[in-house]
């Protein structure tokens, strides 16, 4: 996997810092399920262009959180407030759920390898429908009166749909929209956005989650044609599934039988955003083409102390998975997230690096026999004070 250079994470940062030409505000949800607590990030669209003579509700049944789970049936009403007569072709529901990806980069393109402007993208729907509540695509048109008109709308999620999430480059996002067609004039638009969370079970992952992982490693080192005895260093977890409430403990051990110190051993725990294009474009001309964009989102860092030659030390450090997003990495082919333990072993008056990387699989049910994760009950846990603008989500991008 191809990481983005630094200097294009740099650029691509203040271009999106003005952000698209709708932002997107994001907000922080708490919830629960099952036994798990978890945190997701809800899309709030921006305002479509309306009529002060028009108003509309989207209203789900029994779930004022907007927080359901894949494999649901969705039900709710649409209630349109109108003060006078409404000329329209028709009134329709588009439910959609999708996974966007969207960034930026020089790449070497032409006979001279010159570096230029590429923009990376894909798009993968999940739920795509469209239903006319009244009226018809290719009908004459009708009247709205002025009062109150509702609509019932009712819908399953696929079980197969991933987690919401935001990213820098990408998300994957549920809306309902409810469009006033008036094809000799601007559209109403009413936006909805909902929340999808999968259950995430760990006890029905087909990997085997509840056994022990190691990894281990040996480097040498040099003066001149002799070589050093080796310094080896291994990391243990007793298991490599958890849910949040959950306590990883890492156990590391260095057996130092050279005479070089260990200054610092970094220990990481880190989320891995891996975002996959679909299409490559250059001066208008595109073509299909695979690239990832791996971002790391540090959660957690530690940081053993010197281990001196020709010594063994054994360390424990125990690392609380908080309210995080389950592993996410077989319902969408552009977006994945996932989990590690990454060490950085620094030997003394050296540039040679020793890293491990431990895979962790989060989960919202925990691995039967686990702890008990945090108890949080009543779905909408917090609602974040504010809203932010998240300028950096990736544009709305259309196949």
């Amino acid at each position: 996997l191809r990481r983005c250079e630094p200097r294009y994470h740099r650029r691509l940062s203040s271009s999106f810092s003005r952000g698209p030409k709708h932002p997107v505000l994001v907000s922080t949800v708490w919830s629960s399920f099952g036994r798990g607590a978890f945190k997701v990030t809800v899309a709030k669209m921006p305002k479509e262009k309306t009529s002060k003579h028009v108003k509309c509700d989207i209203l789900f049944d029994n779930n004022s959180s907007g927080i359901f789970t894949s494999g649901d049936r969705v039900s709710g009403v649409i209630e349109l407030h109108l003060t006078k007569i409404k000329k329209v072709r028709g009134v329709c529901l588009l439910i959609s759920g999708f996974s966007a990806v969207f960034w930026e980069a020089k790449v070497p393109d032409g006979p001279k390898n010159k570096k230029v402007k590429a923009q990376f993208k894909g798009r993968e729907d999940f739920i795509k429908q469209k239903l006319y509540l009244a009226g018809s695509e290719n009908g004459a048109g009708m009247q709205l009166p002025p009062n109150q008109i509702r609509y019932k709308f009712d819908f399953a999620i696929p079980p197969t749909a991933p987690t919401s999430m935001e990213g820098k480059y990408g998300h994957v996002r549920y809306l309902l929209q409810v469009t006033l067609e008036r094809p000799w004039k601007f559209d109403h638009n009413f936006q909805k956005p909902f929340t999808v969370v999968c259950p995430a079970d760990l006890n029905q992952s087909n990997e085997v989650l509840c056994i022990p992982t190691k990894a281990e490693d040996m480097m040498t080192f040099y003066c001149g044609l002799c070589r050093s005895r080796p310094l080896m260093v291994s990391a243990t977890t007793p298991k490599s599934g958890y849910a949040p409430g959950e306590t990883i403990e890492l156990e590391v051990f260095v057996q130092n039988s050279s005479k070089v110190a260990v200054s610092e051993i970094e220990i990481k725990f880190q989320k891995i955003l891996k975002f996959t294009s679909q299409t490559r474009v250059i001066a208008q001309t595109q073509i299909p083409r695979e690239e990832n964009n791996i971002q790391y989102e540090v959660l957690d860092v530690r940081k053993i102390p010197k281990v001196e030659g020709e010594n063994d030390a054994r360390f424990v450090e125990n690392f609380v998975v908080g309210p995080i997003p389950a592993t996410e990495t077989t319902h969408s082919r552009i977006v994945a997230v996932s989990y590690e333990l990454a060490l950085i072993v620094k030997p003394q008056a050296s540039t040679k690096r020793m890293k491990l990387h431990i895979p962790i699989t989060i989960g919202k049910i925990p691995l039967a026999g686990s702890a008990t994760p945090y108890a949080m009950s009543g779905g909408l846990q917090k609602l974040s004070d504010s809203l932010n603008d998240h300028g950096s989500a990736p544009p709305a991008y259309e196949a």
